[in-house]
């Protein structure tokens, strides 16, 4: 079918369809148009080369045909309440497709109503973008970033085992020379417990951040975890810190590394328990935001210099007196890997709001 020439006249309706209908035919994007009752009318070369349905076989199918496993209920809910509001009328989100041979394929998703002159929906257009290729490099990419740091970070790691170990050493010979009053046994005592959990998280840190782990996702409970969490940071924390939960019912489980989030959410909420130097509130929320799982933890301590602001995901960065300054790299990764990300809000004096947003489908 050709393209209509270009003349000096303004081109007519049937011109016009004719050059968006080989737009449509020849765009990379994966594209196809579906009536209002959700029957496939037509789908274009990029969908068939993508899905491997060829066009005879995809049109007066449903949409459903391309659904996988890890695209929840509750993904579909909020998807089309955006489509079918007429103040929104379209939704924008990141799904895991399926192809006719079951291959799964991650895709930047927009499904937009189509209506007509007096506003009734009269089908829909669902226009796909694969990001398969995309997350493989980012993947790679961040694997040689994190090569390239390992000799910053084995001196940065050294003097962090250095300190506690020697207190160790120390409170060992003590205990050994057997001279120690009962009060000063416990304090040493003391001493070697704190200063072996320090060790270890500074080994566990260094260990996360040079050798991450593949994802290990399974449908968990969000709301769970984060209460855990909380209890957790609640009673380690100091008599005036007040930890306020705010936890969204209609948060259905979802498919996440339940070990490594709780290792973000602990990272995150830990320094909001530090930055209010127990004497502050810490308050946690969970819901959902077009498309994504959040998990927001504000504090109302000094808040973050603008300073440091731009290099706070950076590794061996932070403003504690001792530390590796990998927690919050390491969280950023571990949100990145499930295709999510982690948003900073709040100035220097006005406390601080980390936001984990996490994509309710999920790749397995």
């Amino acid at each position: 079918m050709a393209i209509p020439k270009k003349t000096d006249r303004p081109p007519s309706e049937h011109e016009v369809a004719l050059t968006l209908y080989q737009a449509f035919r020849r765009s990379n994007d994966v594209m196809f148009y579906c009536d209002r009752d959700g029957t496939i009318l037509d789908v274009n070369e990029a969908f068939c080369r993508h899905y491997g349905w060829t066009r005879e076989e995809a049109i007066g199918q449903n949409p459903r045909l391309l659904r996988s496993r890890y695209t929840t209920p509750d993904v579909y809910r909020e998807m089309w309440s955006q489509i079918l509001d007429p103040r929104v009328g379209y939704w924008r989100g990141e799904l895991v497709n399926r192809a006719k041979d079951g291959r799964e394929i991650p895709v930047i998703l927009t499904i937009t109503a189509v209506r007509d002159e007096v506003g009734a929906i009269v089908g829909y257009v669902s226009n796909a973008m694969d990001v398969g290729e995309l997350r493989r490099l980012q993947e790679r990419v961040a694997q040689s970033e994190a090569l390239a740091q390992l000799g910053q970070m084995a001196a940065v790691v050294a003097h962090e085992i250095r300190n506690p170990l020697g207190s160790i050493v120390m409170a060992a010979r003590q205990i050994e020379a057997g001279e120690l009053a009962p009060e000063d046994r416990e304090l040493v005592l003391k001493i070697l417990r704190d200063e072996s959990r320090r060790l270890n998280e500074t080994l566990t840190n260094f260990l996360s951040y040079a050798r991450p782990r593949p994802l290990r996702l399974e449908r968990t409970d969000l709301n769970a975890l984060v209460s855990d969490v909380a209890r957790i940071v609640s009673g380690d924390g100091a008599a005036g810190l007040r930890l306020e939960l705010a936890l969204d019912a209609a948060l259905a489980p979802f498919r996440f590394d339940a070990d490594q989030i709780r290792q973000v959410a602990w990272n995150i909420a830990l320094n909001a328990a530090q930055a209010v130097e127990g004497r502050g509130a810490v308050r946690v929320a969970t819901g959902l935001r077009d498309g994504f799982a959040f998990l927001r933890v504000e504090d109302d301590g000094p808040g973050i210099p603008a300073s440091i602001r731009d290099d706070l995901f950076q590794p061996f960065k932070t403003t504690k007196s001792h530390g590796t300054g990998l927690g919050l790299a390491i969280a950023d990764r571990i949100v990145r890997a499930h295709g999510g990300r982690i948003e900073l809000d709040g100035a220097r004096g006005q406390g601080t709001a980390f936001t984990v947003l996490l994509p309710t489908a999920q790749r397995g």
